[in-house]
C-alpha cells in the first residue's frame, strides 16, 4: 500500500490531491502595501485574483481590473465578497487576508478601551470572519489554502502596541487551532509573521520609531513586500500541501521561535 493511499484512507490528502489546475484567488486588504504586492504575484503566476479593500480605498495600476469593497468588521460584507468572487470564479481556492490597522504607539495606561477593542475587532476579529468564510467555501470542494498576515509582534509583544501585539497573537492561536481542526480535508490555514516591512504602516510612523524597528532585526534592514508576497505565493501553492496551522518567519533573524 503507497504512503499516498494510507494517507487517503486514514482521512488526510496526499500532496497537491485535489488542487485544480486553475486557481483562483481573493486577497482581503489589496490596494497597498504587503497585499497589492500579493495580487500583482499571484496574477503574473496566472492566478485569476480579485483585489477587496474598503469601498474608500484607492486602486494603484498595479492592481486597478479585477477589484471590489468589504469590510472585515461586517460579517455580511464578507460573506457577500467572497460568494461573489465563487459566482465570478466558479470557484475560490485561495483566500489570503492582508486587513489590518497598527493603532496608536502610545504607553499601555494611555490607550483607551475602545481604542484597544477597534485593533482587536479589526486584525483578530475580521481575521476570524475572513476564515469562517473562506471555509465554507473550500470545505465542499475538499482543497483551499487559506493564508492570514500576522507579525513577529504577536509573538514577541512589542511595547506601545498592546493591542497590536495582542490581536496579531490572536490570530496566531486561531491559525494554529483551526490548521489542526481541518488538517485532513484538504484545506490548509497558515500565516506569516512579518518583521517591519516597508510598508504604509512602516512609513506612518515617526523617524525614531523606525529606527527603534530596524534595529531589532538582525539583518539591518525592513523587509521588502515583494519578500512576502513571494513567501505568501509558496504558501498558497498545490505544492504546499504538508504544512498546516503554521506560522512563517520572515522577520529577518528577528523570531526568536
Amino acid at each position: 500500500m503507497t504512503a499516498d493511499r494510507q494517507q487517503r484512507e486514514a482521512g488526510g490528502r496526499g500532496p497537491g490531491e485535489g488542487a485544480p489546475q486553475e486557481q483562483h484567488a481573493v486577497v482581503v486588504g489589496a490596494s497597498s502595501g504587503m497585499g497589492a504586492a500579493i495580487v500583482e504575484t499571484l496574477r503574473a503566476q496566472g492566478i485569476k485574483t480579485l483585489a477587496l479593500d474598503l469601498p474608500s480605498a484607492s486602486w494603484g495600476d498595479e492592481v486597478a481590473g479585477m477589484t471590489g469593497s468589504v469590510d472585515v468588521t461586517d460579517v455580511a460584507s464578507v460573506e457577500a465578497a467572497l460568494k461573489g468572487a465563487e459566482e465570478a470564479f466558479g470557484a475560490v481556492e485561495i483566500v489570503v487576508n492582508c486587513a489590518g490597522i497598527l493603532g496608536p504607539v502610545a504607553p499601555t495606561v494611555e490607550t483607551s478601551q475602545e481604542t484597544f477593542e477597534r485593533i482587536v475587532d479589526l486584525n483578530l476579529g475580521g481575521a476570524f470572519t475572513v476564515t469562517r468564510a473562506a471555509l465554507e467555501l473550500m470545505l465542499p470542494r475538499g482543497y483551499g489554502r487559506v493564508v492570514h498576515i500576522a507579525s513577529v509582534a504577536g509573538k514577541e509583544g512589542n511595547p506601545q502596541m498592546a493591542a497590536y501585539s495582542a490581536s496579531k497573537a490572536g490570530v496566531i492561536g486561531m491559525v494554529k487551532a483551526v490548521g489542526k481542526e481541518y488538517a485532513a480535508s484538504g484545506v490548509t490555514v497558515n500565516a506569516v509573521a512579518p518583521a517591519s516591512v516597508e510598508t504604509p504602516l512602516i512609513q506612518g510612523m515617526t523617524p525614531e520609531r523606525q529606527e527603534v524597528q530596524k534595529s531589532l532585526i538582525p539583518m539591518h534592514r525592513f523587509g521588502t513586500v515583494q519578500e512576502i508576497a513571494h513567501l505568501v505565493s509558496y504558501i498558497v501553492s498545490p505544492q504546499a500541501s504538508f504544512t498546516t496551522g503554521f506560522v512563517y518567519d520572515a522577520s529577518g533573524g528577528r523570531a526568536d521561535y
